[in-house]
């Protein structure tokens, strides 16, 4: 059994109660940072972009390295 199975039924419920709480402090911040970089011009599109430039180049740099040890 799992630890928090063990803990009467008025922990389990404090702890859950703690931990949706903090869930919605991590969304509130993430709301917060997604304003402030929409604020300052940054598009979602943009930030595909790169994270996709990203896995190219990841892609490379593997590619690469396998061949650098193959010699």
């Amino acid at each position: 059994p799992s630890p928090r199975s063990c803990q009467p039924n008025g922990a389990n419920e404090e702890a859950l109660r703690y931990e949706i709480e903090e869930l919605k402090q991590k969304d509130l911040a993430l709301d917060q940072e997604i304003a402030q970089l929409l604020s300052e011009g940054y598009s979602l599109e943009e930030l595909e972009k790169h994270i996709s430039l990203l896995h190219e180049y990841n892609d490379i740099k593997d590619a690469g390295q396998m061949l650098l040890g193959k010699l």
